[in-house]
């Protein structure tokens, strides 16, 4: 390679960030997939139900594109005749790309454990079986269709501040970049880069006179690297962030889910599920969080810098040296010319630059509306919901009893997920009754009338009928805007008539949730 351009480190100044670069990523879609949960705990059902909305109202704020709830994604993949998947294969993804485009797709695994309280020597006696505190682990995975890369975010949070700190961690991630926190000036580095001796010199003389504390790796840091020796370094598999090629990632299962609804996984469990997460990287991550806290020791630096200025193919990995991770990953630079020299510098400036993500006070008025969700309603306040009993179309008195459960369920688990106003019951089902004898008289006219007699914002009702084959309840639901006048979601979901018909319910709510939300979201902007 090339080192005639590093001469002029020491007379030049930084690169500025050409204005744009996240353009493209402001624009794209992000759909929310499969968040898989060992069992359906009240935590993990709150985890899958507000995340995509909570995730969507901070993308709102930081102007990153539009969020695909749920049931549109599994709609859409449901056409696709594609498998509900945490991971996908690189030709699944390439489907699914059909139907979301240039854009993000983000999954999940749910995990709960508790810590055992402990005595003077470390061991959990009987006196002491009471959990001292109660954990959540998130395995997030954003899978990007342009860059066909994986990123998997491992987040250890507490009950009250998981969704939080989810958002935290997805909100700085851009179109082939990532940084978690800006690498400043004063900063103790460590580097490596294929550079000739003299480039590598004249480089570590930039960095000193931008004011960097350069430590240098061993002895041998004069000699003469090779791009591809650097190139395995593109997929990175750490303890916190991860950054690979989905076809060499090995897709894992979490532990099968409990038959006791109250039996959250404990320590053991949970060790069970990090030896898999170990044996997937074949060891590599262990491998690499000795050899970075080695560096560590050696150097006294805070991070080491893996910079590759190779034109097009270049790319820049940065490891906080005191944690262990990777911080930092960036697979295009907005550099002037392919210039070993002027490639390097814009590294060195987009390394010090902030990512897009939200100011802190907006975080924590995010958290206040964890359990305050509201939706602007047509006249403004809170959104005014009217729900029918649904329609019976089972043709046996067997299931009569869901007529007014089903909407009474829907309404229960409706209000854990955000604040609404419910219009007066009885009226509510004098004038449904008159106005929608069946699915068949909603329209426009008799919308209109409804909301007259009502004042409600929404309606939500619709049938239920029995599977001749399966013997499942098939239970058909639809939202509709009053102000538009026609139907804006709904769903089909099937279940068993056994404890299993009450996570159909809950889905059922989110669904509801996320389409009303879906339609006011311009307006709580």
């Amino acid at each position: 390679m090339k080192s005639s351009g590093l001469y002029s480190f020491i007379f030049t100044c930084l690169i500025p960030v050409l204005a744009g670069s996240d353009a493209l990523f402001a624009s794209r879609t992000t759909a929310i997939g499969l968040f898989s949960r060992r069992f359906d705990s009240p935590l993990s059902k709150e985890i899958v139900l507000r995340f995509p909305i909570f995730l969507s109202k901070a993308y709102t704020r930081a102007k990153k594109g539009k969020v695909m709830y749920p049931n549109e994604f599994a709609r859409l993949r449901d056409e696709q005749k594609l498998d509900n998947k945490v991971i996908y294969s690189l030709d699944e993804y390439a489907k699914i790309r059909k139907f979301i485009g240039d854009g993000i797709l983000v999954t999940g695994e749910i995990f709960e454990y508790q810590d055992k309280k402990k005595n003077a020597e470390g061991e959990v006696t009987e006196e002491e079986q009471v959990p001292e505190k109660k954990l959540v682990f998130v395995r997030l995975h954003h899978y990007d269709t342009i860059t066909e890369k994986l990123v998997s975010f491992n987040i250890y949070s507490k009950p009250e501040t998981i969704l939080i700190d989810l958002l935290r961690n997805i909100m700085p991630l851009e179109n082939d970049r990532y940084l978690a926190r800006p690498i400043p000036a004063g900063s103790k580095v460590a580097i490596m880069t294929p550079l000739e001796p003299v480039g590598l010199n004249n480089f570590y003389a930039y960095l000193m006179q931008l004011d960097f504390d350069v430590r240098t790796l061993s002895g041998n840091d004069m000699s003469t690297m090779f791009l591809n020796e650097m190139e395995p370094l593109r997929d990175i598999v750490t303890k916190k962030v991860s950054y690979t090629t989905p076809v060499s990632v090995t897709d894992f299962y979490p532990p099968v889910l409990s038959p006791a609804a109250d039996n959250e996984a404990d320590r053991i469990e949970y060790n069970r599920f990090a030896a898999i997460a170990t044996r997937t990287t074949t060891g590599f991550d262990r491998e690499l969080g000795k050899t970075l806290t080695s560096i560590g020791r050696r150097t006294g630096a805070d991070y080491l810098l893996v910079l590759r200025p190779n034109g097009g193919k270049s790319f820049a990995r940065g490891f906080d040296l005191h944690q262990g991770g990777l911080i930092w990953f960036q697979d295009s630079f907005p550099a002037k010319s392919n210039d070993a020299g002027e490639v390097l510098a814009t590294m060195i400036a987009e390394m010090q630059r902030p990512m897009v993500t939200l100011p802190e006070e907006q975080f924590e008025a995010i958290a206040q509306e964890k359990d305050r969700m509201t939706a602007q309603g047509a006249g403004g306040g809170l959104a005014s919901v009217a729900i029918l009993d649904f329609y019976d179309r089972t043709n046996t008195p067997l299931y009569t009893w869901l007529s007014s459960s089903l909407s009474a369920a829907i309404d229960d688990s409706m209000k854990r997920i955000f604040e609404y106003d419910r219009t007066n019951e009885k009226v509510a089902q004098e004038v449904g009754a008159k106005l929608f004898k069946s699915p068949a008289d909603v329209n426009a006219k008799t919308l209109k009338d409804f909301q007259a007699a009502t004042g409600a914002d929404y309606l939500i009702f619709g049938f239920y009928s029995v599977d001749a084959k399966t013997g499942n309840l098939l239970i058909d639901s639809k939202v509709y805007d009053m102000t538009k006048k026609g139907v804006i979601g709904g769903t089909v979901t099937e279940s068993p008539v056994d404890v299993r018909l009450f996570n159909s319910v809950d889905e059922i709510a989110q669904g509801v949730v996320q389409d009303i939300f879906s339609a006011t979201q311009s307006q709580i902007k």
